[in-house]
């Protein structure tokens, strides 16, 4: 056999690959890439949730003007109201005692978000934020727990049985709001201290309250709501009235 010497200066020259091999590893690389990014929006997916999932998570971190209801109650609810609102009125006149009635029972927890943008709809201007800094001079009372939850619930229903038509001639003064809150705490058996009427009389909390239904209304938005009254139940946006939406 005769051996041929490569020599030492001979270079090794790798075979030049087909055009069939390049496009083979190239769709390879390519299928590559979208499995990960389709794996990275799956895992993000999963992460942040459903969109019910996301707005609870938001609705739970938020601050409610008032929660009424047991904190371990099975439903928790989240009502959007404006004092003026005409629907949120209808809504209060037509299940207002049905909700009672679950919260009292422990069947649900409702955080009421207190919006102000039907200000203008008032002779005074401002209504909606005085209504707003009725109730909220009663969250904020000194009152004992199971007398503050009758009080508010109470003088909540008290302030929608009395509110004044959109474009109207008159609309409550404060002391007019001191009153009903006053009244229909009594009849819940839960009296108001003085220094709450007091507060409700000078319009004390009404700078609050409007900050406070700022903040609800980016709140509103940002869950996918877009006016009032807007009810979620733990975190999906239902109707009220919906079969089961109460427990």
């Amino acid at each position: 056999m005769v051996r041929v010497s490569k020599g030492k200066n001979a270079k090794y020259v790798p075979v030049k690959q087909s055009n069939t091999t390049t496009y083979v590893l190239g769709g390879i690389a390519i299928l590559v890439v979208i499995v990960v990014v389709i794996g990275g929006v799956l895992l993000m997916s999963k992460k942040e949730g459903t969109p019910a999932d996301q707005a609870k998570g938001k609705l739970d971190a938020a601050t409610a003007v008032f929660v009424a209801g047991k904190q371990d109650a099975p439903v928790t609810l989240d009502f959007f109201e404006d004092p003026m609102c005409p629907a949120c009125g209808a809504m209060e006149k037509q299940f207002g005692d049905q909700i009672i009635e679950a919260i009292e029972g422990g069947k649900v927890k409702v955080r009421y978000h207190l919006l102000s943008f039907l200000n203008g709809q008032s002779p005074s201007g401002d209504y909606s934020d005085r209504a707003g800094g009725a109730l909220l001079a009663i969250a904020k009372s000194s009152l004992p727990e199971d007398q503050k939850q009758k009080a508010w619930i109470a003088s909540h229903k008290a302030i929608f049985a009395t509110q004044p038509a959109e474009g109207g001639q008159t609309d409550p003064s404060n002391g007019d709001l001191a009153k009903t809150v006053g009244d229909a705490s009594k009849g819940a058996g839960a009296e108001l201290p003085a220094d709450v009427t007091d507060a409700v009389s000078q319009g004390k909390y009404t700078a609050e309250s409007a900050k406070n239904a700022g903040e609800g209304s980016i709140l509103m938005n940002d869950v996918g709501a877009t006016g009032t009254p807007s009810v979620f139940k733990d975190g999906e946006k239902i109707n009220p009235g919906d079969a089961g939406w109460l427990g």
